[in-house]
């Protein structure tokens, strides 16, 4: 899905506002690379508590000069390199990280990804630039222990309109990347930021998906299919239509333009006649045809989705035009028109 680049401001000494500029926030950590100046040969870094405590193994590190070699002592970091001057330093901690979820409003077409991003590092950080990286990213075990999902202490949900939005900043790597520009301060505690707004066509879909049996009628899931206006990372998407929640529906990966289905569950109305027609009946050999009649009696279309499989040594199919066969059966997709009723008629032969 999409990587993201964030920005953060971190002081050292941790007094006040944090002063850090920029983080690269990922699901449960966050590189971050503070500016510093540097004097000639040596400098200590004194981490406070709750970074210290947080830090992943392995990752501190100087940009912009040449180090030789680090000592750790105490609570304290003792860099020794060759030069001197405007530098970063960069780690990833275990107290700052994110995850997303989506809002789906299908009457308005409109569609909002929000990132929750929890700080707990124990003081505010400004950003100068947020980059919001999401793929899979592994991080070993060990070190800091990982961000507890249960201090969710503080909420503070940011005003969508009032935060600048982020930009796709494409995919590298096998991750994809959000950067926010000038994005408001994360307080301590749980910070809501939306980093995708778009406007969708979402269809009302129906969906039977199992294996053939003669049945008399058969009934539909009910779900929206739309197409992904960015690289998408998975996550729970809340669906709203008529003014009301129509459920939570889990989303998986998704490239820009291709196709997203969320599904919601049983439609009372997603119900679908079937004539059985049994022109052969033998112990190695059945027969039949069927017509199944589809009704849309919504005020709106209805994207219908018909996939059957069959369970036989020898599979004979006959479809009409617009199914497509499948190696264990077939696929049928129509979408109907308000109040519009369609006919889908095929016939089958299993051997066994």
């Amino acid at each position: 899905m999409k990587t993201k680049s964030w920005t953060v401001l971190l002081a050292v000494l941790g007094l006040g506002f944090a002063a850090a500029q920029q983080a690269f926030v990922y699901t449960g950590f966050a590189e971050i690379h503070e500016p510093i100046r540097l004097p000639a040969a040596s400098w200590t870094w004194f981490p406070d508590a709750e970074l210290s405590g947080s830090l992943v193994d392995g990752t501190v590190r100087l940009l912009g000069v040449e180090e030789t070699r680090r000592v750790w002592r105490g609570g304290a970091v003792i860099f020794f390199y060759e030069g001197a001057g405007a530098a970063q330093l960069a780690y990833l901690t275990r107290n700052l990280g994110y995850s997303l979820y989506y809002d789906l409003d299908a009457d308005r077409g409109r569609f909002v990804g929000w990132s929750k991003i929890e700080n707990r590092l124990g003081r505010p950080l400004a950003f100068e630039r947020l980059t919001f990286v999401a793929g899979e990213v592994p991080l070993r075990s060990g070190g800091a222990p990982v961000m507890s999902k249960s201090a969710r202490g503080l909420a503070l949900d940011a005003v969508a309109e009032a935060a600048p939005m982020p930009s796709y900043a494409g995919s590298g790597g096998g991750v994809y990347r959000y950067v926010l520009e000038n994005p408001p301060t994360l307080e301590v505690g749980v910070n809501e930021l939306p980093f995708l707004k778009a406007d969708l066509d979402p269809v009302y879909t129906w969906r039977y998906q199992g294996s053939f049996a003669p049945v008399e009628r058969i009934a539909f899931t009910r779900g929206y299919t739309f197409t992904a206006p960015a690289a998408l990372a998975g996550g729970m998407v809340n669906v709203r239509a008529d003014g009301v929640l129509l459920g939570q529906a889990y989303m998986q990966d998704a490239a820009k333009g291709s196709r997203v289905q969320v599904w919601l569950g049983a439609d009372p109305e997603g119900r679908a006649e079937r004539r059985i027609d049994v022109l052969k009946d033998e112990r190695k050999e059945k027969a039949y045809r069927v017509r199944t009649t589809l009704r849309n009696p919504r005020s709106r279309p209805v994207r219908v989705e018909l996939v059957e499989g069959f369970s036989a040594r020898e599979l004979v199919l006959k479809l009409p035009p617009g199914a497509e066969r499948t190696p264990q059966g077939y696929r049928y997709v129509v979408t109907l028109k308000p109040g519009e009723a369609r006919e889908f008629v095929y016939t089958v032969t299993l051997r066994y």
